[in-house]
C-alpha cells in the first residue's frame, strides 16, 4: 500500500514541516489541506477539512498537524482528534539533520525541526514541536501539544507540561518544572519553576500574568 501523506493547515509552520517531510523521502504522495493556495510551491492543496474523510477512503493513509500555535493549542488538538477518528495515521516527524539521544521516545504527531537536538532520555509528546535548532539536553519531558520555540535551550533534567510555549532562544536552567498552558518569552531565562497557566518573561523569568 503507498503511504500518503496530507498536511492539515496550510501556514509557516506547514512550510516547515514540508521541507523536512520531502526530505525524509519516505511518502508517495504529499499534500496540503487549506482553504487556500499553498505556499509551498511543490506541494498543492487538495482540499479542505471537509474533505478529509472522503480522501481516507481514497487511499490518503496519513495526516499530520501543520497548524502552528503560539499560546493556544485548541485548533490543533481539535484537527488531532479528528484525523484520528476518522482513523488516518499521525507519525511523527523528524528531519534528518535533526541529533536524537539514545532512548528518546517521540510521541505521536511531534515534529522536531532543522539542525534540533534531543539528548539521551529525553521524551517528547504528542504533537508537540521541537523547533530549529533547539536544544533538548538529556532526561528532560515535554509534554503534549507544548511548542519550543527556535533556538531554545532546556538544560538536563528540565519538565515541561502540556500545551505550554517556550520563545525563541529562551533557556531554562536544569531541574526546572514549567506547568501546563504557560507562555515563556523569547529570549527569556528561567532560574526558578513556573506554575501553570501563567505568562512569564525576563532575565531572570517573572511571571507577568
Amino acid at each position: 500500500m503507498k503511504k500518503k501523506l496530507l498536511l492539515i493547515g496550510g501556514g509557516g509552520h506547514c512550510n516547515s514541516v514540508a521541507d523536512c517531510v520531502l526530505a525524509l523521502n519516505e511518502y508517495d504522495e504529499v499534500a496540503i489541506i487549506d482553504t487556500a493556495e499553498s505556499s509551498y510551491p511543490t506541494v498543492p492543496v487538495i482540499g479542505t477539512d471537509d474533505d478529509i474523510p472522503s480522501l481516507f477512503k481514497d487511499g490518503w493513509t496519513h495526516a499530520f498537524i501543520t497548524v502552528g500555535s503560539v499560546g493556544d493549542t485548541k485548533i490543533r488538538r481539535r484537527l488531532f482528534e479528528m484525523v484520528k477518528e476518522i482513523g488516518l495515521n499521525v507519525p511523527a516527524i523528524v528531519d534528518p539533520s535533526a541529533i536524537l539521544g539514545k532512548n528518546v521516545s517521540i510521541g505521536e504527531g511531534a515534529f522536531v525541526g532543522k539542525r534540533a537536538v534531543v539528548n539521551a532520555g529525553s521524551v517528547i509528546g504528542e504533537c508537540a514541536i521541537i523547533n530549529t535548532g533547539a536544544i533538548i539536553e538529556h532526561d528532560c519531558t515535554v509534554g503534549a501539544f507544548s511548542h519550543i520555540s527556535p533556538g531554545a535551550v532546556l538544560c538536563g533534567q528540565v519538565s515541561v507540561g502540556h500545551d505550554s510555549h517556550l520563545g525563541a532562544n529562551s533557556c531554562v536552567r536544569q531541574l526546572i518544572n514549567i506547568g501546563d498552558d504557560s507562555l515563556v518569552g523569547m529570549g527569556s531565562v528561567v532560574v526558578r519553576d513556573l506554575p501553570s497557566n501563567v505568562k512569564a518573561m525576563g532575565n531572570p523569568c517573572k511571571v507577568v500574568v
